[in-house]
């Protein structure tokens, strides 16, 4: 386990500032399985490259067990929310995703979110009406999320823990998928246990989104700065490839989705601990205006095309083919 401390600052996960060789691992393609790509960027050691086959973007090498990636000690940096005293910085997010959702699924839907964490999501999908359950690899998170909300988690991957067929109206995988290594056998399992009629719900980082950031980081000068947050994300989706790794999950797109932006707070350049409630809009609100611009650009090209430079994040409602 690698805890980094710096003063009162704790950054949990196995997360690391560069990779070396023993850290790091080889992959095809997660799409079509090919190993022939060009090299698109370089981040602490690990790279991101896309698909000459299929054009999929992805991190090549990537970091080993990228899966694994954090630790149990998060609750400290929700201890105010869980209290009632703070909302989550990403509430805002939850509801408009799940705003999103209720426009196909009714109040009283199984809802099935993959990958919940602390709980924060359902605990919003509870108070929607909802009947929502998770599915976490944490034990400690699970755990958690279950004392906190009262909401049923199973401990585990999607694959590994053992779910009645046809059983839910909804899964979702809200910034999960980006993360997973598998991630057509992912949704070849969401299949089983969703209804005939079910839904996925998922939303991803833009890669096309990123392609510009890294551009314009190179006219500016920047061009050290984190885009693809490769410790962590080994697909970097775009509408184009999104949709064929759904087909091939047994899916197709029923509805695209550009969501809000996501606004992290800033406390731990303010107190030196991250925090999760969100931080005061004066003290960032630059980066603020700016994320809204984005994403108001990016709902307005997407009046007239799919491939979209300027929404940080895309969103997809898919169905059983």
């Amino acid at each position: 386990m690698n805890v980094d401390i710096k003063g009162d600052y704790i950054k949990g996960g196995t997360q690391k500032e560069f990779y070396g060789e023993s850290e790091k691992e080889n992959s095809n393609c997660l799409l079509c399985g090919a190993v022939n790509y060009t090299h698109i960027a370089d981040e602490r050691g690990l790279s991101v490259v896309k698909c000459r086959e299929c054009g999929l973007l992805y991190t090549n090498p990537r970091a080993v067990d990228t899966e694994k990636n954090y630790i149990d000690i998060f609750s400290s940096e929700a201890r105010m929310i869980f209290k009632g005293q703070r909302p989550h910085h990403r509430d805002r997010n939850y509801i408009f995703e799940l705003k999103a959702i209720k426009k196909f699924k009714k109040e009283g839907s199984k809802l099935l979110d993959v990958g919940s964490n602390m709980g924060f999501y359902l605990r919003i999908a509870k108070q929607m009406g909802f009947d929502a359950e998770g599915v976490e690899p944490s034990p400690a998170l699970a755990s958690l999320s279950e004392k906190q909300w009262g909401i049923k988690i199973h401990n585990g991957f999607l694959e590994e823990v053992n779910l009645p067929e046809k059983h839910y109206d909804v899964v979702s995988l809200i910034d999960v998928f980006e993360h997973v290594t598998n991630p057509s056998e992912l949704l070849i399992s969401a299949g089983k246990i969703l209804k005939d009629d079910g839904i996925v719900a998922i939303k991803v980082p833009n890669g096309d989104y990123n392609l510009s950031k890294q551009k314009l980081a190179k006219l500016t000068g920047r061009a050290g700065m984190d885009i693809w947050d490769c410790r962590e994300h080994v697909a970097h989706y775009t509408y184009e490839t999104f949709k064929k790794m759904a087909d091939k999950g047994g899916f197709k797109i029923k509805k695209y989705i550009i969501p809000i932006p996501i606004h992290t707070p800033i406390w731990e350049t303010l107190v030196g601990h991250y925090y999760l409630h969100p931080s005061p809009f004066i003290l960032d609100w630059k980066r603020i205006v700016l994320r809204n611009m984005f994403y108001y650009a990016g709902c307005f090209q997407n009046i007239f095309r799919k491939k979209n430079n300027f929404a940080p994040d895309i969103m997809f409602i898919i169905e059983k083919k």
